[in-house]
């Protein structure tokens, strides 16, 4: 019995791995095991590889991938007046010492009693940057008793750069750069940055968009939600890969017990109040808001996803106020990985953030810190936290791109995806009925 026990589970595990070949092997066995009713055991076993807080001593790279737009990283090459001999040279490595600056005090990193306090010479004067959103609102009339009231909002084009928090920063560190182009006007840009002053190795790497400017969908994994009869599938496909943009994922397994989960009609999981929840229109705009707070049903939402309640409200962080929610077995603030949230900025851009290794309180202070207004954990652990920008847009042959060293397959959902996932499109080439 032993002996076919372990033969049929051999089986069923390397049935399923050889099914997802580009997803890594741990990660594999675990969604396999969760499959199989085994989540208690699986959460368990991952409490225990991540419970060691990160190190405090500063990386000196980031996690954000070299993109085309970047400077050429070349040597210095000096010809010599000798024929046929050359000296190749390079920059003078830096090799000073990483000095922590406290730029803002957080539950993570509290303020040191040792802060120095400068004082201005008379005369000077510091400047302090502000973002702010312009709205328009226009009333025409057409019809004697009848108008139109259109409101505008304009948002900046460009993020304000993220200043660095460890000094010396590393180059291009918090410098948002242009990650994929439509007609040439920008439409995503991500920089990468060290967060957390007292824990310099941890790195987040982020990624913007204007939801005026994008239509989003939400594709509904094999697994998460499952189920059959899908216009968004497991993997974007037909003439809507052409005006593919970029695609990122969406939230936790429904063993973890999370919020809603409403597309195409269906309601697969029932919204709950006070829940941070990314909602999309019929336009294909979106937003993230609290539901029942500055959400509601009658607001013609097509798509609604649902994890967890807010991280981040008002520009705040307010998990402590939620005492039992399980953030990914994190009751306790001691569980240590890699994880992703998306939020709408203080400017009315949307944001997403990949960040590790981090406990639910350090990712909360890290979406303040980055200027999250509200603010919602999506999926962690592995390869699941998840951002991808493709090539050759406008053609049928994409291929994806991530934006961080840790993520996993640039193709997921071009290949298919076992979770849910979140798709942006250029509205202007995406034909009618591409996505739903």
């Amino acid at each position: 019995m032993v002996l076919l026990f372990s033969l049929f589970t051999g089986f069923s595990v390397t049935r399923y791995v050889l099914a997802h070949p580009n997803e890594p092997l741990q990660q594999n066995v675990a969604s396999w095991a969760r499959n199989k009713g085994m989540g208690a055991i699986v959460d368990k076993m991952e409490a225990w590889l991540h419970d060691e807080p990160p190190a405090a001593a500063p990386v000196d790279t980031l996690a954000l991938v070299p993109f085309d737009t970047d400077p050429p990283q070349v040597n210095t090459t000096t010809v010599s007046s000798i024929p046929g001999t050359a000296t190749t040279t390079t920059a003078k490595e830096n090799t000073a010492p990483a000095v922590r600056r406290p730029m803002k005090a957080t539950q993570s990193c509290p303020a040191p009693t040792n802060v120095v306090t400068t004082t201005l010479a008379p005369g000077m004067t510091t400047t302090t940057s502000t973002t702010t959103t312009t709205t328009t609102t226009t009333t025409s009339s057409t019809l004697p008793g009848e108008t139109t009231t259109t409101t505008t909002t304009t948002l900046p084009a460009r993020p304000v750069d993220v200043e660095a928090v460890i000094s010396p920063a590393i180059k291009g560190e918090g410098v948002w750069r242009a990650i994929a182009k439509v007609r040439k006007e920008p439409m995503i840009y991500a920089t990468s940055i060290r967060p957390l002053w007292c824990y310099g190795s941890v790195v987040a790497t982020m990624a913007t968009y204007d939801p005026n400017k994008v239509r989003a969908a939400l594709f509904n994994g094999t697994e998460v939600p499952g189920g059959k009869g899908w216009r968004n599938t497991s993997s974007i496909r037909g003439s809507a890969v052409k005006s593919l943009i970029a695609s990122f994922n969406g939230g936790f397994r429904f063993e973890h017990e999370p919020g809603g989960y409403v597309t195409e009609g269906r309601t697969i999981r029932k919204l709950r109040k006070g829940y941070a929840t990314f909602g999309i229109r019929a336009d294909g705009t979106s937003t993230i808001g609290i539901w029942g707070e500055d959400m509601h049903a009658d607001e013609g939402w097509t798509s609604l996803r649902q994890n967890l309640p807010p991280l981040v409200a008002e520009n705040k962080s307010v998990y402590q106020s939620y005492k039992a929610v399980d953030w990914g077995q994190d009751f306790g603030n001691k569980v240590f990985n890699y994880r992703s949230a998306a939020c709408v900025r203080t400017d009315g851009l949307m944001m997403f953030v990949a960040v590790g290794k981090v406990n639910i309180g350090m990712l909360a202070d890290t979406l303040v810190i980055l200027g999250c207004r509200t603010a919602m954990e999506l999926d962690i652990n592995g390869t699941w936290p998840f951002f991808a920008t493709y090539t050759n847009f406008g053609k049928t042959n994409r291929d994806g791109r991530t934006i961080d060293t840790r993520m996993g397959d640039p193709n997921r959902h071009l290949n298919g995806a076992t979770k849910d996932f979140f798709g942006l499109f250029d509205p202007e080439t995406l034909k009618p009925g591409a996505v739903k």
